[in-house]
């Protein structure tokens, strides 16, 4: 991401269906009565290359605002421009993705867990006055732009909550998704809300409940555990790697059963002496953790 002086205006890059056009317009028009430089993509000039004038518009902007709406779920041009806006803030472990909902249509399951902007029902031009708040406090010299409101929204309460962007991954699992939250929270308070914002699963059964498996979690950063204290701070850095482990535990119709496996990075996952068939239990974990993981070329060939 470009570093600005203390007076320079972010860039940012509107993406949206071409329903939503109206709307884009509107709001980079404002966006620019606040002194921040605003480009939809539907701009490309008259006979120039659409493909080179897109890549180059989101390689100068600062951040990528994607506005979500029911048109642009079904829009492939759109879904490929998130896409490489979230390959690139991955890339850069860094705050470029931004969504603002236009509807109460459901988002793709690896930007479910994100925070989003509220500008349903009409409401966008407050997303924009949040927005140049935010930028318009960061270029004073206050908290750095990030996800606005989240957790707890600066314009509603008038103080300033520092927020980093975090990757919590498995790699076990095969799954990574990118988070805001607060700068400054307990081990126990991050995993409570990497859980609500993942929506990791309690538990996953078959046969009306007589067989599953239990699942655990636990968090590591930099190959360490976080502190037991439940009531120590952490000081997460933006973009900070935190690791999310997996327990599983294998139930039957009379109680716990033998043969609990541990999904980190240390392990490949497989376990000696299950109780639970290893192929029923993979397939049990694939299905608990089926909306984290990107889909398959398989998958999405069968979407077509």
């Amino acid at each position: 991401m470009s570093v600005h002086g203390p007076l320079a205006a972010p860039r940012l890059f509107l993406s949206c269906a071409g329903s939503d056009r109206d709307v884009a317009e509107r709001m980079a028009s404002e966006l620019g009565r606040h002194g921040i430089d605003a480009t939809v993509d539907h701009w490309c000039p008259p006979g120039a290359n659409w493909v080179l004038w897109i890549n180059d518009a989101m390689a100068a902007a600062d951040f990528y605002i994607l506005l979500w709406s029911a048109a642009a779920r079904d829009q492939a041009v759109v879904a490929a421009l998130w896409s490489a806006a979230l390959v690139r803030e991955l890339a850069e472990r860094s705050s470029y993705l931004l969504v603002v909902r236009l509807d109460d249509s459901a988002l793709p399951p690896v930007l479910a867990p994100r925070h989003s902007l509220d500008g349903t029902h009409g409401r966008w031009s407050e997303v924009v006055r949040d927005l140049a708040g935010i930028w318009r406090r960061d270029r004073a010299g206050g908290a750095p732009p990030a996800v606005a409101g989240d957790p707890v929204a600066p314009e509603a309460t008038g103080v300033t909550a520092p927020t980093r962007m975090i990757r919590v991954r498995n790699q076990v699992l095969g799954f990574a998704v990118v988070l805001a939250v607060a700068e400054t929270m307990t081990g126990w308070e991050l995993l409570s809300l990497i859980r609500a914002r993942l929506a990791l699963p309690d538990e996953q059964t078959r046969f009306a409940g007589q067989v599953g498996l239990r699942f655990r979690y636990r968090l590591g950063i930099a190959g360490e555990p976080l502190p037991e204290d439940p009531a120590a701070l952490l000081h997460l850095s933006d973009g900070a790697l935190v690791d999310l482990e997996v327990v599983v535990e294998p139930f039957g119709p009379v109680g716990p059963m033998a043969g609990t496996t541990s999904y980190r990075p240390a392990t490949s996952g497989a376990q000696v002496q299950a109780a639970v068939p290893p192929a029923a239990q993979r397939a049990l974990v694939r299905s608990a953790f089926r909306h984290l993981a990107p889909p398959t070329a398989s998958s999405r060939a069968g979407t077509r």
